[in-house]
């Protein structure tokens, strides 16, 4: 079974995905690491490549390649595509999405100290957390007609600004059972 996994920054969903992939013998398929991977190739921290990726004019180099990608996934494979078009390239997946306060979000990426990331302190990165995640979702209503925040896109919803990783493993396989 493919599952698609997108959450805000901050949310856990790499950890999460790693965590789940291990539990259950799948594959994570990670379209934010092959978008940070190319950023630091063009030497760009992941705000400035994101806000390329917001021009109409980038739209094949920066999306069209990734949901062509996305939509090619086996629907039956063992595969956690961590992914914000996950839902809407593979709709038939289970579709997960993690939510988080913003707050928990920029302190939780402070901590990472992410080499793309620019944050020097909390108030930095709560501000580039909001800018993100309203980016984010400006730039995929503009280009999709989507909003990637709608929960009616999801199979399940869990916000982990309070769960530990294991409490979040648990709720979802318990979905995937239900």
């Amino acid at each position: 079974m493919l599952i698609t996994l997108w959450g805000k920054a901050g949310s856990g969903k790499s950890t999460v995905a790693k965590k789940l992939a291990e539990k259950l013998g799948y594959e994570v398929i990670s379209i934010g690491n092959m978008k940070r991977q190319l950023a630091a190739e063009m030497w760009l921290d992941i705000q400035s490549f994101n806000l390329l990726g917001e021009k109409p004019e980038n739209r094949e180099t920066f999306d069209l390649k990734y949901e062509e990608y996305q939509k090619s996934l086996p629907l039956n494979g063992k595969i956690i595509l961590d992914s914000r078009l996950g839902f809407y390239a593979q709709p038939k997946a289970f579709r997960i999405l993690l939510d988080v306060q913003d707050k928990v979000a920029a302190q939780r990426i402070l901590g990472d100290q992410r080499s793309t990331e620019t944050a020097k302190d909390l108030a930095q990165s709560l501000q580039e957390v909001k800018k993100r995640n309203k980016a984010d979702q400006e730039r995929y209503i503009k280009l999709y007609n989507i909003d990637i925040r709608d929960h009616k896109n999801y199979s399940l919803v869990i916000d982990t600004s309070d769960k530990t990783i294991d409490e979040i493993i648990k709720t979802i396989e318990k979905n995937l059972k239900a």
